[in-house]
């Protein structure tokens, strides 16, 4: 047997699922809601990737009160040159510039640890009462009239209202419910690595767009930077197994 109804099951514990989860829930506390985590415990806190989080959604953020714990560890985004040009050229020409504030003290964007956003948000969803469960997944789920009832990976079924798939681009979520999609393959991959710097970086970002694909460097708290390099696959894949230089 089920439990009993909730309003909302969201499948996926990233920043998107548990985002909806705490604006849902702040907009409406009455409903019950409910949120399924594939992730074993604590995983989310050794995420050591970064997010550009735009002054849209820094102030949606701190509409729900989560902005002021985030933003001791968020790097403000002063100014971004963009450039176009191959990488053999000696001297890139400059396309276009953001500089400024969107309001005074107001940075355009900011750079964001992702487990400093995912524990903000976490706290926040527990503060408000979403129901956490974790290191669980969705397995399959039926529509029963009005409802749709999920089966956990543990055997254990929910009913809900509604159910949001926010388990990433490879949503199995969205694959059962027969959604398709159409990829296509780029030959293009990403390494993403955090670099610290020798001089002050001033909350500068700079973007290359070179004929393999974009090479962005944005900055990061305590004089860092996370690194966005964009290669053919197969020079990526060379590159990931260079020996490291000391």
């Amino acid at each position: 047997m089920a439990d009993a109804t909730l309003d909302i099951i969201i499948g996926g514990g990233g920043y998107v699922g548990l985002g909806a989860a705490v604006a849902i829930k702040d907009a409406a506390p009455h409903l019950a809601i409910a949120l399924v985590d594939a992730a074993p415990e604590g995983v989310w806190m050794k995420d050591q990737r970064a997010s550009a989080i735009a002054t849209g959604a820094s102030r949606m953020l701190d509409r729900l009160q989560i902005w002021d714990a985030i933003l001791p560890d968020a790097q403000a985004i002063n100014d971004m040159v963009i450039t176009d040009s191959r990488a053999s050229d000696p001297v890139r020409p400059v396309f276009l510039t953001f500089g400024g504030d969107v309001e005074p003290g107001e940075p355009f964007a900011h750079m964001v640890p992702n487990k400093s956003l995912v524990g903000a948000l976490r706290q926040r969803a527990q503060e408000l009462g979403v129901e956490i469960l974790q290191a669980e997944t969705v397995e399959d789920f039926t529509r029963t009239g009005p409802n749709v009832e999920i089966t956990l990976g543990n055997g254990v079924k929910r009913r809900a209202r509604l159910l949001v798939a926010a388990d990433g681009v490879r949503s199995g979520l969205r694959d059962k419910a027969g959604i398709k999609t159409v990829h296509f393959d780029y030959g293009q991959s990403g390494i993403v690595t955090t670099v610290a710097h020798e001089r002050p970086h001033e909350g500068r970002a700079e973007e290359h767009f070179l004929p393999a694909g974009p090479f962005a460097i944005l900055p990061l708290k305590d004089n860092r930077s996370s690194l966005v390099w964009t290669e053919s696959t197969r020079e990526a894949e060379k590159l990931l197994k260079a020996d490291e230089l000391v």
